[in-house]
């Protein structure tokens, strides 16, 4: 009778186990398809907008969601705990959430560049591995790393991107012609303009990051309460 108990206790933690995983792939899958639709719909209505559109992109307005998109993160996790051993529940759903935050995060700048890398290969008439070869080429001139890398770096300084080989070769006036936008809509002179976008929009990614967290330690408390956990 104690064997069978304890094989069907130990069945119970195999299901549950399972349960939790399905559960938990299905969240990070959610959050990063809102996350990506979110990019793509601004990349469509939001950003081809005269003048603010550039802006909204500089400050990568869409990234305002990760106070929904990590509140569901966390609020699942935390619920999710349920579904394991009690006293592992916890550390599994705090250690899945710190390798998954960051990737999470970190997904729209990799969907950005990835569109950026087919626009130039379709306005170059270009095959991806040509097109790669010329972004690489244009990134490491301007910040000293190609792929993905360097792609983060420089938008960080400058958030809008040439998508031609003639704007990479003259890039001094493809980023004259940007700037006048935003003095137009500042008001704010051209080199102040240039200084503030490399200070701001890096405050902005490490105050983006932030809500991500908070957001997601804070639903994952309340994720935990609701349980019981």
């Amino acid at each position: 009778m104690q064997l069978l108990k304890l094989l069907g206790l130990i069945l119970l933690y195999i299901l549950g186990a399972f349960a939790y995983v399905a559960c938990t792939v299905a969240l990070v899958s959610i959050t990063i398809l809102i996350k990506v639709a979110a990019l793509l719909l601004a990349d469509r209505l939001l950003y081809p907008i005269f003048i603010v559109g550039d802006l909204f992109k500089g400050i990568e307005v869409v990234e305002l969601l990760n106070i929904l998109v990590f509140a569901i993160l966390g609020m699942g996790f935390g619920v999710a705990t349920v579904l394991l051993y009690h006293k592992l529940g916890r550390q599994t759903s705090a250690i899945l959430l710190i390798i998954s935050v960051p990737l999470i995060f970190i997904s729209t700048p990799v969907v950005r560049y990835n569109i950026w890398l087919q626009t130039v290969g379709v306005e170059e008439t270009l095959s991806p591995e040509q097109a790669e070869k010329l972004t690489n080429s244009f990134l490491n001139k301007r910040v000293g790393n190609d792929g993905f890398l360097g792609f983060y770096l420089y938008t960080a300084q400058f958030p809008i991107l040439p998508t031609k080989q003639v704007q990479m070769n003259d890039l001094d006036n493809f980023e004259k012609k940007v700037n006048s936008k935003f003095v137009q809509l500042t008001g704010v002179p051209p080199t102040i303009v240039s200084w503030l976008m490399a200070t701001c929009f890096w405050c902005l990614r490490i105050f983006y990051f932030s809500i991500a967290v908070i957001a997601t330690i804070s639903h994952f408390r309340e994720g935990l309460r609701i349980v019981k956990r």
